[in-house]
């Protein structure tokens, strides 16, 4: 029995190491002194459960997008036009369900499937023709932007779901009594089924390969290049559900919608752990990336900082986390 106890207890901690490796606990380090420092500097107002119920709800767009991207970086490849695929299917849900009168679950899907195509239209630029995914995608983030600022002219196209769509608002954003608010789950659920497929499932275990050494997965069968391509897919699904989500929030569609949650999911992904090189990484230290960057936000907020020191405290951070990765990866490769 104790024999038994003992097998259990070491699978339990290889699991664990599997999931949550030293970078996710420095990590998780600072996103707890943050939430500390910033509770005794508001005098308890930054911890109280209004306020965390908002952050919570902030930190759900830009968190669901950082999953996707998690995916992506570790394959090897990033995205700069996420934001603008958020913004375009934002645009295509608001004219769809807002003006043209289409069911919103069904002006969802056909925005959602919009997203998948503008990033499956990444991948492919990048795999068939071997350019950068940098520059690739710094060209469809104008484009696509220039796509929905011409279509929209630049004006407000209204949405208001929580009057003319309760069901559809209800299930997006709403705060459901003794569930909690509904983008929180959106969130959770990404972030449990990200971990999943990335430590227990073959795509997981191909993302990996792919990036960590793409000549060797191409040795064991992988096929990198279509991994890629379903990685980018999966980024502009993502990316376009929570534009969804936003515009329905905001009860409106405007062309800058989203300009500034690229930089933003980036620098939580980077921040969490994983490798702008690929082949590293975890879910949980973009969770934490994500609560870092939002904490951040607000806590500076609510101690009446400047909104400029955002900026200066959130580069500081990534530099500095960059660091401490290297110097962890050294001492890993030399154990």
């Amino acid at each position: 029995m104790k024999e038994i106890n003992f097998r259990g207890r070491r699978t339990m901690l290889q699991l664990f190491k599997k999931v949550v490796t030293a970078r996710e606990l420095v990590v998780f380090v600072i996103t707890l002194g943050l939430f500390v420092i910033f509770g005794f500097l508001s005098r308890g107002t930054f911890s109280s459960a209004e306020v965390i119920e908002i952050m919570a709800i902030s930190a759900s767009e830009i968190g669901l997008i950082a999953v996707g991207m998690t995916f992506l970086m570790i394959s090897g490849e990033f995205d700069l036009s996420v934001g603008a695929i958020s913004a375009l299917s934002a645009y295509v849900l608001a004219v769809m369900a807002g003006q043209m009168g289409v069911n919103p679950f069904l002006g969802m899907v056909i925005a959602i499937i919009v997203g998948m195509v503008a990033g499956g239209i990444n991948g492919l630029v990048v795999v068939k023709f071997g350019i950068p995914s940098f520059i690739v995608t710094l060209g469809t983030n104008w484009m696509w932007r220039g796509v929905v600022t011409a279509a929209s002219r630049g004006l407000w196209i209204p949405f208001r779901p929580i009057e003319t769509h309760p069901a559809f608002y209800k299930f997006l954003l709403a705060d459901l009594p003794s569930i909690g608010s509904v983008p929180l789950i959106w969130f959770l659920g990404a972030i449990i089924l990200g971990t999943l497929i990335l430590n227990f499932h073959r795509f997981g275990n191909h993302v990996f390969a792919t990036g960590g050494n793409r000549e060797a997965a191409k040795a064991m069968g992988i096929k990198t290049g279509k991994v890629k391509v379903l990685c980018f897919m999966l980024l502009g699904g993502i990316s376009a559900f929570s534009g969804c989500m936003q515009v329905s929030r905001m009860a409106g569609f405007q062309s800058l919608q989203g300009s500034q949650i690229m930089l933003v999911a980036i620098a939580a992904v980077a921040i969490g752990g994983t490798s702008i090189y690929g082949g590293r990484g975890t879910i949980f230290g973009t969770l934490f990336g994500v609560l870092i960057v939002t904490f951040l936000q607000f806590g500076l907020i609510m101690t009446k900082v400047s909104g400029w020191w955002y900026k200066i405290i959130l580069g500081a951070l990534i530099v500095v986390v960059m660091i401490v990765n290297n110097f962890l990866e050294e001492k890993r490769t030399k154990l």
